[in-house]
């Protein structure tokens, strides 16, 4: 195998190989993950793209709440598990 592309798996790829290309398409925060030791210095086989989208979450509530100024209650579905979790968690109500 010459390249692994990994969409969501980064962590266990980087634990089956630390000499073959690892190239991450998606996922989390690569640091809190423990995925790499620092953004400014990963080291090691793992390359690949993070978008940081998190800090968003607010902004994305207050245009679903112009555009929709007579909703009752916006739904914001949150999966607690998940490292990016954490930021969204803080959002239960928008006013």
């Amino acid at each position: 195998m010459d390249v692994i592309v990994a969409a969501g798996a980064q962590l266990a790829a980087k634990d089956a190989t630390s000499t073959i290309p690892i190239v991450s398409t998606a996922g989390s925060d690569p640091v809190k993950s423990g995925v790499v030791s620092s953004l400014s210095r990963p080291g090691g086989n793992l390359t690949g793209v993070n978008t940081f989208t998190v800090g968003f979450d607010a902004k994305r509530l207050e245009l679903i709440r112009e555009l929709l100024p007579r909703a009752d209650a916006i739904a914001f579905l949150v999966n607690p598990t998940f490292v990016r979790a954490e930021p969204a968690l803080g959002y239960d109500r928008l006013e």
